[in-house]
Formats: C-alpha cells, structure tokens, sequence
C-alpha cells in the first residue's frame, strides 16, 4: 500500500494548474486497507490496527477510511459527516488524519453498534458517501445468532463452495498447526482463526471474545481436544468465510449495506499474509506489474480484454463463463492474490485456478500446454500469448490491429506461431525442457532472504514476477542457477550457432539483448520505407539502448512478405525478453524476416576471409566508458574462451565460452557495474593464449 500511495503523491505533484483546471472533479472515499507490516512500520501515525479493506467490519473494529479528489486540490473545509446510522450510535469520525498530499488523505472511524453506516466527505459543492456494515462473527457452522437458533449456516445456501472449501489449507489453518508445528506460537492464532481482533472497543464475537487456553505443548490431537474444552471460540477456528467476506451476524441471505462482501482486493489477503518476515507475498505483489494491470480495456464492448486485464475477469474465464452472459462481470479489479488463486476450491497445486493453456496454431486449431510440459507457469500462459495466429492473421483482412497481440511469451517459449521465412530453419531453445516450471523458475526465483536488514521486502522474485530490482540490477541468480557463469548483467548472455553470433550485422558481437533489438530495428526501418507509411507509437517501446522504436503500421497494401517479416518482428518484440525465453527461436524467426527483406543472406562471422594467424587486438576505444569492443582473429575452428578479469586476478566477465568457427570476430564489453581502473582480457584457445591490458575510466 505504501507504493500506491507515494506513486499517487508523486503523480499529484506533478500536475499543472491548467491540468487540474481541465480535468473534471472527482471525489471519492473508499475504505483503506492497512496490513500487519504497515503497522508495524508506521508508529508514529494513525495506523494502528490492521485492516481488511471490506465495507463488512467486525463490531468495534477500527475503519480507515481513504479520501481523494481529482481536478483540484482538497480545501481547508473538508468535511466529514455521518448520515446515517444505526439506533443508539454516537461514533463518530476520528480526529486525526494522514493528510498523504494536498489530494489524498485518510482518516480513521469504529462503528459501535450494529448496522449500516453512510459517511459523508464533503469539499464544497463536491461530495460523496461509503456505506458500512458493522456486524459479529457467527462461524461458518454455527447457525445461532443473536441467541436465536436460525437454522441457517453459510453451507445452507452456499453448499458446493462451503464443500470445496473444507478441502482447501484455510479451512484446517489452525487445526493443522496446533497439532502438528512445534514451532506454532499463541502469536500465530490472530490470522489462523477468524475475528481476531484484541482492541478493547471490538466485541464482535471473533475467536478472541471467548475463553480459549492455548496448548502448552504442539502435539496430535490438540485440536480435537480444543473442540471439547473451548466449543465457542472453537466455532471461530480456521480462516473461515467471514476472514475473507466480513461477518455474517446481519447476512442471512440479505446483501444490502454490504452485509457481506466479496472482492479481488489483494488487501483482504494481506491482512495477514503481509504480516512478518516470510509472510511478504502482497507487498511482493504491490510492486509487480499485475497490480496495475492495464485498466483501459474494461467496460461494455470489452468483454474479450477483460478475461485477462481484471482478476474477476480471468475468473470467469477459468470458469468457463462467456463474455456474452448478461451478468459478464466487465468492471476493473487488480490481478490480484483472488485473480490467480481459487480461494474456495484446492483441486489444483497452490489453489491455481487454471493448470492448462491452449496456444493457437495452424489449421484453426489449438495446442494444449499441460503441467507436465511449463509445471505451475503453465497458469501465466493463458494470457501471456498471442491472441492471433500466423497465418490465418495474413489470411484475414489487414488493419493497424495486425499481430500476435501485446504479450507473446508463452508462445516464444514454446517455440510457436512465429513464421517460417526466407529458407531459415525455425530452431529452438529449449527452456521449456529445463525449467521445471516454465514461467516460475525465473520470474518468481527466490531469494534467500527476502527481506533486507531493515526489514524492507527486496522487491525481485516472488509474487514481484520481477527479474529486475526496482533500481534495474538483473536478478543474476536467475540465470546462474542453471547456466553457472559470472556474467554482470542478462546483457552479457549472448547466443552462438555454428560459431557465430553477430545477428543484426552491424560487425560486433554484442548481448543477445542487443543483437534481437538490432534486427527488430533492422526490420522496422526497412518497412518504414514503404510508400505511404505512417508511424505509430500504439506498439512502440524503448530498445536495449533507450532509442524509442515507432513501428510503422500495417497496411493491406504490404504484400504478403513484408507483413510476414513485421509479424515475426513484432512478435519477438511482444514477448518483451529481447530473446532470452527462447534465444535460438527468436533468432532465427527474425533472421528469416531480414532475410525475406533482402536484409540478410546467411549466418555469418564478421569476415568472410580466413585469418593466417592467431591475433588478440587492442580494445577500441580505450580507456573507455562504459562500452569497448574486443576483436580477435581464428584461423581455423575451436573452442574459445575470452574472459575479462581485474588487476588483482579475479575474474569479471566471460564474454565468450563456445566452439567458433575460423574467421574475424568482435566482441562487446560493457563495464557499466564496475569502478574505473585497469582490466585483463584474456583469450584461450587451443594452443594461443594472450592477454592484452584496457583501461575503464568514468
């Protein structure tokens, strides 16, 4: 939460006047979700209690309450009134407040008695209202509320997902401790159990308002024997329903007032798996990507954007619901925690809600991706693909809408729907064979300590799905974990066929990053020659090198070639990895392309002449910062390994590790990690060794 709201801070104070003085006014004010980690880390504020973010609040239990306004700055009389609440109620608004920018501020309010609250902001002629529901804890199997036996449990009119329910972790999530984890602590019981809440004004019928002696030893048959001794806070054992919806006391089949709620808010989820050290998963999620998916393709009209730009989207698409039925939900949540994770059913590994995929291929047909091919990153692949096929694409009539869509890495990994061309043999890399779980291995590789010495999450891995840190270093371990090496950066990776690796042709053998970015640009240039073309920045990204690429659009026009050489190049482009989910694949479906395009005749070295003798020369340009190239002759073919190490010995990169055949060759250094000073390069290769000396200074 506390990246939402500084990028909002920071988003405000970078409005003009003018801006604020053409944007339409719009106040709103929602209930704030606060996490465990929040509060810890924030005591010297308002954030005292955590909260789930729900409208539907225990009794007694402290209610954040966010305000913001855009189009204008809040005034000095912002207001805040109740108008409305239940008989006998005297809450009222807290007197502190978390002013976060001159838009944007929080402050705090408890309900004390039973029933609907609607709380009024008002800023002169702008306002607007939330309503809560304030109500007791019941349990998911205890049918007696308020003394009164109703016969009525949540399994009465919501059976089959009660059902699947009890099979999932949640439901045995203090059963299964207690008897079994020595290292289970009474300090765990407020998130494995339901309406824990401590504070004094909060008699809510949670687990805590009733008598309950925690074991003094972890061992089997605890639970059991809790069931006898402590029946009523038993009856609150567990993350049961009301964990996630809000307490149940005012339900019973009514849903005005939000006397039960259900959402994709990952806060819900947070409020206790954002709760310590190795519970960080939501702030994980908070700085990935998904938590602020694209929201522009929602509403009517959108319903084939949303299955996969809104968590309640992608559920309805896993459930098989058409974007054709009346009650189609079209509005934006987050691909949050409930996006991805079916919170009622466990029938799938870690409650995935889908474990298959299917990726388009030719003839109107489709591939099944199954587990046992991409393991749990097979559940990314259903929106991580191409929303066209190759050749029924070129078939159909061509618009600026022409391509594979914006992310195709689940078929970049699969080695699919990229198009054969010039005579280039489509080969592949195979990561799919060495990557237990597809898409997981790397984008959620862990590390070791999660968390920094402050504390503060280390925002790489995990549900981050990031291979970066927020401040650009690669998360090298990725790579290293299988492929060893001492490479700096994923720059550093470069690919090699028969010996040679110069794919864009510009002489120097650079990153395999580089080198695709290099043909895509290649490709892009030449078809932006073509009479009457126009560019477009729907498409366009920066290259590896921070040049803005606007790819020329599509026109029905373009013969066939030419849009099958922008297909493969906006392809590899889409996939976003510059190569590196399937080197070999990307390479050569590009190469094909320039080939196509007259841009390229074969795979070759920098030369075609074949050197008389072995020769290491002089870097160029040296001293250098932060780049230099490294040439080097062959005469005849071996293996060659060119390694760049410091003045004390200690080796820095590995620029070349490969069979290569006889020829000239160029290699790029990029030294932007290291610290000025003089650097050894060394080259080996059967029986020529040399090293030569360069100078790094910035």
């Amino acid at each position: 939460m506390f990246r939402k709201l500084t990028i909002l801070s920071i988003s405000l104070l970078m409005l003009t006047a003018t801006i604020f003085a053409q944007t339409p006014v719009k106040i709103k004010l929602e209930v704030l979700g606060v996490s465990p980690r929040m509060v810890a880390k924030s005591t010297t504020d308002i954030y005292t209690d955590a909260s789930t973010g729900l409208n539907n609040v225990g009794l007694g239990s402290l209610v954040y309450l966010k305000a913001s306004i855009n189009g204008k700055k809040f005034g000095t009389a912002v207001a805040y009134s109740i108008t409305r609440r239940p008989s006998g109620s005297t809450a009222a608004i807290g007197t502190a407040k978390d002013v976060i920018n001159d838009s944007t501020q929080v402050v705090t309010f408890t309900p004390d008695k039973l029933g609907a609250y609607e709380i009024t902001i008002a800023d002169g002629v702008y306002s607007t209202t939330v309503t809560l529901n304030s109500a007791k804890y019941l349990g998911y199997t205890n049918s007696v509320v308020n003394g009164v036996d109703t016969k009525v449990t949540c399994k009465t009119c919501h059976s089959t997902q009660v059902t699947e329910f009890e099979k999932t972790g949640h439901a045995v999530a203090l059963k299964y401790p207690i008897d079994n984890y020595a290292s289970f602590r009474s300090t765990c019981i407020s998130c494995h159990t339901t309406g824990y809440n401590t504070k004094t004004t909060a008699v809510n019928d949670g687990f805590d308002d009733f008598t309950f002696t925690f074991p003094t030893v972890i061992a089997t048959g605890n639970y059991d024997k809790l069931l006898k001794d402590f029946p009523d806070a038993m009856k609150r054992a567990n993350v049961q329903c009301e964990s996630c919806h809000g307490p149940a006391s005012g339900h019973l089949g009514a849903t005005t007032d939000f006397r039960i709620q259900a959402n994709f808010d990952a806060d819900v989820c947070a409020s206790c798996h954002n709760s310590g050290t190795h519970h960080l998963l939501p702030e994980q999620w908070e700085a990935s990507l998904h938590s602020g998916a694209t929201s522009y393709p929602t509403g009517a009209g959108r319903e084939g954007c949303v299955r996969c730009h809104t968590g309640s989207g992608f559920a309805q698409f896993t459930k098989g619901i058409p974007s054709t039925d009346p009650y189609y939900d079209v509005s934006y949540s987050p691909i949050s925690c409930a996006g991805c994770h079916e919170p009622h059913k466990a029938t799938n590994i870690y409650q995935l809600r889908k474990v298959d995929a299917d990726l388009l291929i030719a003839g109107g047909k489709t591939m099944k991706v199954t587990t046992a091919q991409a393991g749990t990153g097979t559940l990314c692949m259903n929106c991580h693909q191409s929303r066209a096929e190759a050749n029924a694409a070129l078939a159909a009539s061509i618009s600026s809408r022409f391509g594979p869509h914006y992310s195709s890495q689940g078929d970049i990994f699969f080695g699919n729907n990229m198009l054969e061309l010039g005579g280039q043999k489509l080969l592949s890399t195979n990561h799919k064979g060495y990557t237990k779980d597809g898409c997981v291995t790397c984008h959620m590789f862990g590390l070791a300590t999660p968390t920094d010495t402050q504390g503060n999450v280390i925002k790489v891995g995990g549900h981050t799905f990031s291979v970066k840190t927020p401040d650009g270093k690669d998360n090298m371990p990725v790579c290293t974990q299988c492929h060893g090496g001492t490479f700096q950066s994923f720059a550093d990776a470069k690919l090699f066929i028969n010996g040679y690796g110069d794919w864009d042709g510009d002489k120097v053998v650079e990153g395999l990053q580089a080198e695709v970015w290099g043909m895509i640009r290649k490709i892009m240039d030449e078809l932006a020659k073509l009479p009457g073309n126009t560019f477009s920045t729907e498409y366009g990204q920066y290259d590896a090198a921070g040049k803005f690429l606007p790819f020329p659009v599509p026109k029905s026009t373009w013969t066939k070639d030419q849009l099958s050489a922008y297909w493969n190049a906006i392809t590899a482009h889409n996939d976003k990895s510059g190569g590196i989910h399937n080197p070999k694949y990307v390479v050569t479906g590009l190469l094909g392309a320039m080939k196509l395009l007259k841009l390229s005749t074969d795979i070759r070295q920098d030369d075609t002449s074949i050197p008389v003798t072995y020769e290491l020369y002089q870097n160029y340009p040296n001293p250098f910062n932060p780049t230099t190239n490294i040439k080097f002759a062959l005469p005849k073919s071996g293996n060659v390994k060119l390694v760049v190490y410091d003045i004390t010995g200690k080796e820095v990169s590995t620029l070349v590790n490969n069979y290569l055949n006889a020829g000239q060759y160029t290699f790029e250094f990029n030294a932007k990690n290291l610290a000025s000073g003089i650097y050894l390069y060394r080259i080996e290769t059967d029986n020529f060794v040399k090293v030569n000396k360069m100078i790094l200074m910035k």
